[in-house]
């Protein structure tokens, strides 16, 4: 009776393994990473308490909370200063967005906007550019032509046009 209840007792016991700790991986981030991918994954911060120098070239979207001195790079991707940036260099994306403060030129591919607290030191070029009501600038804006996709169609209409000497004058143009 009495070695019935211990075999119970010990068959739970022994019924359930204990994980393998050796074996269980410490992340499920691959060991090596490859940063060469076209694909974009996400975006990348650079945290208020961190200070870069040098060129920073993004290949996905960036968010600067901290300082950096030197230029920034994300042709194809957008790039926010956040509130706590504060940014001394050339910084060139598509889309920019400040919110903090930049002494330097900015190019925008496609739009350019500076927040309400927002200071920007430098010129701007870009296609769009927005400037609440409490951001602040010093420098020049310079509009960029966006980029013609109906490239083709453009030439016919073109060679269509009359040349100026085809044209005839009317009697009551004072030209003769």
């Amino acid at each position: 009776m009495w070695k019935r209840r211990d075999r119970e007792e010990e068959q739970p016991a022994r019924s359930t393994p204990e994980p393998a700790k050796e074996n269980t991986p410490l992340s499920n981030t691959p060991a090596v990473r490859s940063f060469e991918s076209d694909a974009p994954r996400g975006v990348a911060t650079i945290g208020k308490a961190v200070y870069i120098k040098g060129q920073i070239i993004a290949r996905e979207d960036l968010v600067v909370d901290g300082s950096v001195d030197g230029t920034i790079e994300a042709q194809e991707h957008r790039v926010t200063i956040g509130p706590n940036g504060k940014v001394a260099a050339t910084i060139k994306a598509r889309h920019i967005i400040i919110q903090g403060q930049i002494t330097g030129n900015v190019e925008g591919a496609e739009k350019v906007e500076i927040r309400n607290g927002a200071k920007l030191l430098g010129d701007v070029k870009t296609v769009k550019f927005v400037c609440e009501e409490e951001g602040t600038i010093n420098g020049s804006v310079s509009s960029l032509r966006p980029e013609s996709k109906s490239a083709p169609a453009a030439e016919p209409k073109a060679a269509s046009a009359t040349p100026p000497a085809q044209q005839t004058l009317t009697p009551n143009d004072p030209k003769k």
